[in-house]
């Protein structure tokens, strides 16, 4: 089967991508890119080579570069201008790069264990996971890791620290709920938040489905947590976030602290008892200033 034939609505695109749908038609517009297919209705349609080439556009909007810039040059030449700037935050470590490139995967489960072993928790989210992390989205980038293998090497890592979370867990309520809307399909962020928080002391909640954001109050009020952490990474829409955030804050007791993380909200405006952590490192400061004094401890 040809992929670069597959159909995809603007829709599709729009939530895979996490670019609106209005801005998805006024690059159309302004600079003939995406230029989709239209039936006779009128309906527009983009295969799957549109979105890898809209992938790389938004990236490069993660990294600073304005879309006026972006479209001036060809799909070529922004393939190279992103792989220039991934290379300025590659990590030089050969045994990740053996261990994304080269493991089987038996061998990446030992090979975790044992660094989360001998570094312990903390410096194993910051010596191995970040710049892990950061490795398997450059392979993903220059094309050098298949998304199989992608996931392949996520879901060890999702099993090793949820192992963790588990193991840490005390048989009180939870301070911190750690959830994902519907949408937002990348999860690994916010596990990382909460196996931080469980480390600083905060005993933390992580649901594994995403949760509807009407449904958010009653649980809320039914564990009576402190705050809500949620994770919007960059495939989510910014505009989608900034809403869904002012509603949630809007609906939740005022008391309730709300902690906001990933690419996708790196420019909110200011709201009562939101926090938004754009660092892993920044957890520890953040527990000892808004949770720590009602911290319970670990078991």
């Amino acid at each position: 089967m040809d992929l670069s034939r597959t159909k995809i609505t603007i829709k599709q695109l729009s939530q895979e991508i996490g670019i609106g749908v209005d801005t998805l038609r006024v690059w159309e517009r302004r600079y003939g890119f995406p230029l989709p297919h239209r039936d006779r209705r009128g309906h527009r349609s983009y295969t799957t080579k549109h979105l890898e080439e809209l992938r790389v556009v938004k990236k490069l909007q993660i990294f600073g570069q304005r879309p006026s810039a972006i479209f001036s040059l060809s799909p070529t030449e922004r393939h190279v201008l992103l792989e220039e700037l991934l290379n300025t935050q590659r990590p030089e470590n050969k045994s990740l790069e053996h261990l994304v490139f080269g493991m089987s995967p038996q061998q990446i489960v030992v090979e975790l264990a044992e660094q989360k072993k001998r570094l312990g928790l903390a410096e194993f989210v910051k010596q191995t996971v970040v710049p892990l992390l950061q490795l398997i989205d450059h392979g993903w980038s220059s094309g050098r890791l298949s998304i199989a293998r992608e996931h392949l090497i996520s879901d060890q890592l999702t099993a090793l620290l949820k192992a963790e979370l588990s193991a840490a867990a005390c048989p009180v309520r939870p301070q911190v709920l750690f959830l994902t809307l519907p949408g937002e399909r990348h999860k690994l962020g916010l596990l990382l938040a909460a196996v931080q928080f469980q480390q600083a002391g905060v005993q933390s909640l992580l649901l594994n489905e995403e949760l509807p954001l009407s449904e958010i109050p009653g649980l809320v009020a039914e564990l009576a947590v402190e705050g809500v952490a949620l994770s919007f990474s960059s495939h989510y829409p910014s505009r989608q976030a900034k809403h869904d955030l002012r509603s949630l804050r809007k609906s939740l007791n005022p008391a309730i602290t709300i902690i906001a993380g990933g690419q996708a909200v790196q420019q909110l405006p200011t709201m009562p008892k939101l926090l938004v952590c754009s660092d892993l490192q920044q957890i520890p400061k953040l527990v000892k200033r808004y949770f720590k004094k009602n911290a319970m401890g670990i078991c």
